[in-house]
């Protein structure tokens, strides 16, 4: 298995919209992709959170990026302006 972790910085008055797309649509496109098994959400309470995805190969989580990438741009740019840092590797 394969995990991959984004780190993203956000106005903490942004939170709660952020958690609500995250709940409300974003979890269920992941699902829907192949090899998907869990994603988790930490809201730091302070402007910053982590989200949390384990796919079954790296091929798999990989190209969870771009759908992270395309979600975000089309759904949360105002709420999440800058590029999460990203850490992946094996589970």
């Amino acid at each position: 298995m394969h995990g991959i972790v984004r780190i993203y910085e956000f106005d903490k008055n942004d939170a709660e919209e952020i958690a609500r797309f995250i709940r409300s649509e974003f979890v269920d496109m992941l699902k829907a992709h192949e090899g998907f098994v869990s994603y988790n959400w930490i809201d730091s309470g302070d402007g910053e959170g982590v989200s949390m995805a384990i796919w079954e190969t790296k091929e798999e989580a990989e190209a969870s990026t771009f759908l992270a990438g395309g979600f975000v741009h089309d759904r949360l740019k105002t709420q999440l302006p800058k590029p999460p840092r990203v850490i992946e590797g094996e589970v």
